[in-house]
């Protein structure tokens, strides 16, 4: 006996009833698409934090007094709000990069991760043993290890700068933003599906051509959050070296040396760990994405900062 039309489950999404539900279904992904990147960064923020601290014998490293001196130093260079000073809350995180999130933008605050590595003022203070990279023992005897070494040390002013573009990118609206793109991505394609549905009348017909029409749709909503996202990530990233750059002398050299430091560490652990995690330059291996500014383009942009300083132009040449 043949099924009448409507019958079933999926013949259940094409009636009105299949269609307001589908409709309260999309609401709820919107919401939650938009819950599950802000909340980790605003009401999940302490969790967030405890998942990425870093622990000695089951208690939280404490940030040496120096760093801290140097993160008031960067407020002060960056003439941060006394207000939102006291949103930034540091903490010592895992790895050797780095760490931001929340913002200083909501009450909640915003967590700056610092690494190990920026307690050290010289080689010798290294503790070697300790360090492992991806539950791996590292060699510091290869040549790999000892670029690792010189890598990891920053002097005052690489930490510093480092420090400031930190801050910088937690006074953005990163957060919010990151957790609009995916929602405002999502219904756009549910909103094009439902307008091409009843256009050209697709719920008469086979099921696999609304199959391949969610297909299509579904990866162009994909693709149209990943390039918003990387878009407004590379935009922030090359606004925040030009704010650094325009701060004098210092800091522009002080990004040539931190830019070079960070490659040579990238370099170093693409060879100890022995993965594509690296580019051979040291960039990030984003394969099809650019989530960030590479950072052989920031180095550049550093050093022909820098060239201009050395050698200003001359009434001539203007």
């Amino acid at each position: 006996m043949q099924k009448k039309a409507g019958s079933g489950l999926m013949g259940f999404f094409k009636t009105e009833a299949g269609r307001q539900v589908v409709f309260y279904a999309a609401g709820t992904t919107t919401l939650g698409l938009f819950a599950i990147n802000f909340l980790p960064h605003s009401l999940g923020l302490k969790y967030y934090r405890e998942f990425v601290q870093c622990y000695q014998n089951g208690i939280e490293r404490a940030v040496p007094e120096a760093v801290l001196r140097r993160v008031e130093q960067a407020m002060e260079k960056l003439q941060v709000d006394p207000r939102e000073r006291k949103f930034v809350h540091p903490f010592t995180v895992f790895g050797f990069d780095l760490f931001q999130a929340g913002t200083t933008k909501f009450r909640n605050g915003a967590a700056l991760g610092i690494p190990v590595n920026y307690g050290y003022d010289n080689p010798s203070e290294i503790k070697r043993a300790d360090i492992r990279f991806r539950d791996k023992q590292i060699d510091w005897s290869s040549e790999s290890g000892k670029l690792l070494e010189q890598a990891i040390v920053l002097n005052e002013d690489e930490q510093v700068f480092g420090l400031s573009k930190a801050l910088l990118q937690l006074q953005t609206h990163r957060v919010l933003l990151n957790s609009i793109f995916p929602s405002v991505s999502f219904l756009m394609v549910y909103s094009m599906g439902h307008y091409l549905n009843h256009r050209l009348n697709l719920f008469a017909r086979h099921g696999s051509m609304r199959f391949v029409m969610y297909s299509i749709l579904g990866l162009f909503g994909l693709g149209s959050w990943c390039f918003m996202k990387d878009f407004h990530q590379v935009s922030t990233d090359a606004e925040i070296d030009k704010q650094l750059a325009s701060m004098g002398p210092q800091f522009v050299a002080a990004g040539v040396s931190f830019y070079d430091k960070h490659l040579k560490k990238n370099i170093a652990l693409r060879n100890l760990i022995g993965d594509n995690t690296y580019t051979a330059l040291g960039n990030e291996n984003y394969m099809l994405r650019q989530k960030s500014m590479p950072i052989t383009a920031r180095k550049s942009f550093f050093e022909e900062k820098w060239q201009q300083l050395q050698n200003p132009p001359t009434e001539e040449t203007q």
